[in-house]
């Protein structure tokens, strides 16, 4: 399986194996560790491990239309064991779970693709995720000496791009299309991208498509024909097979197996 959001596990006590981009990692006691979205991911379950105990969370690690942890190279496994600043992380973990309870999280799951609140409940969330914020800089603060310095800037056209893209999955995007949007030739575009981005602009678009439909599948109820409709695809039917070629499994059984988020 893979997920939409990157997440995160802090191991409180025991051992485990797990495979990441069928890389193999032993984590242990005081193991932080990054599961990047969209990233194939198992994890063993073997009679002989010490039995694990573990926090977690999955959060969507966005700035601007920049995921953080593509921007970085952050380590999969790091351990912050002797960290000096472990404690306050666990800290701030400990009070997100114990915060994020049903009667606040089930007013923030989409009906039909819909959220409703009122503004007491719009002032909760803003306070979660201000918790949520905090929890992040001390992530990152214990993570800055183990990551690679940051990629080099993008090309302003292509942050445009981005956000432009993520706007728009609904209509019929184009390769002719996003180069219009910044007045570049098709060619130009594509090197841009070939150069920033490793891979083609309509590759792009398709795995942005591919993310959305899997936030959708998990956070909504909304049917494939809906979200198919709201994604660009021509019906349910494309929307399946794109999803089964690039997850290994239907958008069905993603959804079913989905609720580990």
């Amino acid at each position: 399986m893979d997920r939409p959001y990157d997440v995160f596990w802090y191991v409180v006590s025991g051992k485990k194996t797990i495979f990441i981009n069928d890389v193999k990692y032993n984590v242990q006691t005081g193991d932080f560790v990054v599961f990047p979205s969209q990233t194939s991911f198992k994890i063993v379950e073997s009679e002989s491990a010490i039995a694990m105990h573990h926090l977690e969370i999955a959060v969507e690690n966005k700035l601007g239309p920049f995921n953080l942890m593509t921007l970085y190279d952050f380590p999969i496994v790091t351990n912050l064991i002797d960290a000096a600043k472990e404690t306050l992380l666990i800290d701030l973990w400990r009070r997100l779970i114990d915060e994020w309870t049903p009667d606040k999280r089930n007013p923030f799951s989409p009906t039909n693709g819909e959220l409703n609140f009122g503004l007491d409940q719009t002032i909760e969330l803003l306070r979660f995720n201000a918790r949520t914020i905090d929890w992040f800089v001390e992530v990152f603060t214990l993570l800055r000496p183990r990551a690679a310095e940051l990629f080099p800037t993008f090309d302003s056209r292509l942050q445009h791009l981005f956000t432009f893209i993520e706007n728009n999955l609904a209509t019929k995007l184009s390769l002719k299309r996003l180069a219009e949007e910044v007045f570049l030739s098709e060619s130009h575009l594509s090197l841009l991208f070939r150069q920033n981005v490793k891979m083609a602009p309509m590759e792009y678009v398709r795995k942005s498509r591919l993310q959305k439909v899997r936030k959708l599948l998990l956070t909504t109820n909304l049917s494939l024909k809906e979200i198919s409709e709201k994604i660009g695809f021509d019906d349910q039917s494309q929307l399946s097979r794109a999803f089964r070629r690039a997850t290994g499994v239907s958008p069905t059984e993603y959804r079913q197996k989905g609720d580990f988020i």
